[in-house]
């Protein structure tokens, strides 16, 4: 049931997509969290946006990457409660010619993930080393789960 659910929103953020000529504007949240339905074997996670209510999104921010927040138009960070490495995160940035920095940043992110779970859990280290970080119009998306290269897939193909 949950498999065809997320099946459904996908194809209605495709639908919506399409009528909107292409990804460009594409909001972060929204496939954030069809591509989080999609996860395998996830954790309880927690999630934060550029939407969170209690502003904790914009605070949270910095956790996820380094670059200046006022070049962002949205962005979505689903982690692991427990801590495990687990992390899905999309950067929606205002102007496509800062899509290299939001990719950047993740990129960097990635590594101090690594830094961290190379420490002190070789197993999570493995997956953080598995990890995808895909762009697409004007949205960088990370991926640290199981199925990271199918959520890179699927990421892209939402995104035309």
């Amino acid at each position: 049931m949950k498999r065809l659910l997320a099946a459904a929103l996908l194809l209605t953020l495709a639908l919506s997509l399409a009528a909107c000529g292409g990804g460009h504007g594409t909001d972060p949240v929204t496939l954030g969290a069809v591509l989080v339905e999609k996860a395998e074997a996830l954790p309880d996670m927690t999630t934060v946006s550029s939407e969170s209510r209690d502003a904790a999104g914009a605070e949270l921010f910095p956790y996820l990457s380094d670059m200046d927040y006022s070049l962002v138009a949205g962005f979505y960070l689903s982690y692991s409660t427990s801590g495990s490495a687990e992390e899905i995160a999309l950067i929606r940035v205002k102007d496509p010619r800062d899509l290299a920095e939001a990719r950047a940043s993740l990129e960097r992110h990635l590594n101090s993930r690594s830094n961290l779970f190379r420490t002190y859990d070789p197993v999570q280290n493995a997956m953080v080393e598995a990890a995808h970080i895909a762009v697409s119009g004007d949205t960088a998306a990370l991926f640290i789960c199981k199925n990271a290269g199918e959520l890179e897939r699927e990421f892209k193909a939402a995104l035309g």
